[in-house]
């Protein structure tokens, strides 16, 4: 026997006996094929179809090259997947027999199978640019190859945003004269979450209708979500969303039904949709499921009820706490606050300490304000000063430390905010508040006399304080007191001021992280601003000025001085260095460009 077809057998792992028993020998007749003897191919087929029924000629008996005829151990490897033991033994081979190569057939075959290897490797690795680069250097082999090949590649070139040439390529993948009506199917599929629904229409123009009908549900899917992300000239039939309903009332996943619900609330069908969010609720729904339920529930007038279902899903989507925050803020806001139970304030307080919302602080602050509770209003305007400082709740604090007698802390927050809101300004020269509380005390006006049977009663009556009827608004500190300070003075190095009555931190987040205090060395060294933990970038830092990285003024770094990195022109630091050392005290509005209030501190 000749080498060769030992090492054929071996690789296959089988005994020549059993090969020959299941296998015929196709030797002479690839040798008649290579010699193009057409007459002796034939006969030898003859031969071997009488001796062995239902045997077919191979596909590449005429196209082969010499040598494929004991090739059979190597294809049973191709077909294993083990691609290192074939190129190991091919290697083998071409050692025992000096210029023997493998047949076209298999050579072509281990490339296309290396070819799929890599670009699979790519795809579960997220490699979408270098895939992308591989179907540029090697479009004619995948274009020729297998279709998953194809459509990979194609998923390439639209993840990284060249979607025309992967509609081009799906095109192609599509019409390939191999394809099957399975494979078409699969490779729209591919497509589906990639392409424009539009372009999806167009590759699905070529294919058969009964071969499209299997994924009728998946394409009327696609363009449900087509329309809710207003996608031009996107519409569905209202055959086609009856099937879809009627394919989601069957689904036991919550994703079918809750998809119909969306597409009924982007239409404005708010009795559907409520019907539709429900079942996806009710099958297991997510928090965004929920999020829906709640905004189709507020928009039918339940604002109750959507309150409820915004709070049940707070934790799991922070959309949830913000809307559960809007919808009672409403009722909190109104000059006249309608009477709102313990209950409803307590967790009302808990999220918006949890999510440090400035809109929930400072509704609140405005219903403890309007319902005489002016302590526990001074303390919510606070906190919404530190997380919002917007010009209606710096207004609203302003007029709470007016009426709690802190002038010195009015004075201060006016100048801390001159120049950005001119309502907190405009309340030094105004006698009374753009907006009086119900608690101010009324105007005293001749009491008419009230007539009871024969006689005059001219007493008043007794009045029953708003805080009564409505409920009380815990002090944001009475939630869960810290173990310890949030700001020490010891964690400053330089002189820096901490008594900021406006740093607050969300409940359970810390403001600052405690590190060990530098020497006096150290700190006498710092001469510019240093990053401070917990404290996000300053305003400045967009002129292109940064603060050191270190604080502590470990790192030994120094700051470029002002001839390194001069001031942009226009700032107030540009003005300042053009000033010389002891300029006379008429030259600050010389130099800033405007008046300074009175109340407004010296600029250092």
């Amino acid at each position: 026997m000749r080498p060769a077809l030992i090492v054929a057998f071996a690789l296959a792992g089988t005994a020549p006996v059993a090969a020959a028993e299941t296998r015929p020998d196709e030797t002479a007749l690839r040798y008649y094929a290579v010699q193009r003897q057409s007459e002796r191919v034939a006969a030898e087929t003859e031969r071997l179809s009488r001796r062995f029924p239902g045997w077919t000629p191979p596909a590449d008996l005429w196209t082969a090259a010499p040598g494929a005829e004991d090739e059979e151990g190597f294809w049973d490897l191709l077909n294993a997947g083990r691609l290192d033991a074939l190129r190991k033994s091919l290697s083998e081979r071409a050692g025992t027999e000096p210029g023997w190569t493998p047949s076209g057939a298999l050579a072509g075959a281990l490339a296309r199978r290396q070819l799929r290897e890599e670009v699979r490797g790519l795809v579960k690795a997220g490699r979408w640019s270098d895939l992308a680069s591989l179907a540029d250097r090697r479009r004619p082999e995948i274009e020729a190859g297998e279709a998953e090949v194809a459509w990979s590649a194609a998923e390439a070139l639209a993840r990284t945003d060249r979607t025309p040439e992967a509609v081009a390529l799906f095109a192609r993948a599509l019409a390939a004269p191999g394809a099957s009506a399975d494979d078409r199917r699969a490779g729209l599929l591919r497509a589906l979450p990639l392409l424009p629904m539009a372009e999806i229409d167009r590759l699905g123009a070529k294919i058969p209708a009964d071969d499209l009908a299997p994924i009728r549900i998946d394409l009327i899917r696609a363009r449900l979500s087509a329309v809710l992300h207003d996608e031009a000239g996107q519409a569905v039939a209202p055959a086609d969303l009856a099937a879809f309903q009627a394919y989601a009332e069957a689904a036991p996943d919550p994703d079918q039904p809750a998809l119909a619900a969306w597409y009924a609330f982007k239409r404005s069908d708010l009795p559907e949709a409520l019907s539709w969010f429900k079942r996806a609720i009710a099958r297991g729904g997510d928090a965004m499921v929920a999020h829906g339920l709640a905004h189709t529930l507020l928009r039918l007038g339940l604002r109750r009820e959507a309150e409820d279902v915004a709070y049940a899903w707070r934790e799991p989507l922070v959309n949830n706490a913000l809307l559960f925050i809007d919808i009672l803020e409403r009722d909190l806001t109104r000059a006249t606050p309608p009477a709102i139970e313990p209950e409803r304030l307590r967790r009302y307080v808990e999220v918006t300490a949890m999510t440090a919302s400035g809109e929930g602080a400072q509704a609140l602050a405005w219903y403890a304000t309007n319902t005489c509770q002016f302590e526990a209003a001074l303390a919510w305007f606070r906190r919404a000063v530190a997380w919002y400082p917007k010009e209606a709740t710096v207004y609203g604090y302003a007029l709470a430390l007016q009426r709690a007698g802190q002038q010195r802390a009015f004075a201060e927050l006016v100048n801390r905010y001159d120049g950005l809101f001119p309502r907190v300004v405009g309340l030094l020269f105004s006698v009374r508040s753009e907006r009086p509380s119900p608690c101010d005390p009324p105007v005293s006006r001749p009491a008419k006399p009230v007539v009871r049977g024969t006689a005059l009663d001219l007493a008043p009556r007794p009045t029953i304080a708003r805080a009564e009827r409505s409920g009380r608004v815990p002090q944001p500190d009475a939630l869960e007191a810290p173990s310890a300070p949030l700001v020490r003075r010891s964690d400053f190095p330089v002189a820096v001021t901490p008594e900021n009555d406006l740093r607050a931190a969300p409940t359970g987040s810390p403001l600052a992280v405690f590190v060990p205090v530098p020497s006096r060395a150290a700190a006498r060294a710092l001469t510019t601003a240093r990053r401070v933990p917990g404290v996000g970038p300053m305003p400045y830092e967009r002129y292109g000025f940064s603060l050191l990285p270190a604080w502590t003024g470990a790192t030994g770094t120094s700051v470029p001085s002002a001839t390194e990195r001069p001031a942009p022109l226009g700032s107030l630091w540009s003005a300042m260095q053009a000033v010389p050392a002891d300029p006379p005290a008429s030259r600050d509005v010389a130099t800033t460009g405007a008046i300074l209030h009175p109340f407004r501190k010296p600029l250092p």
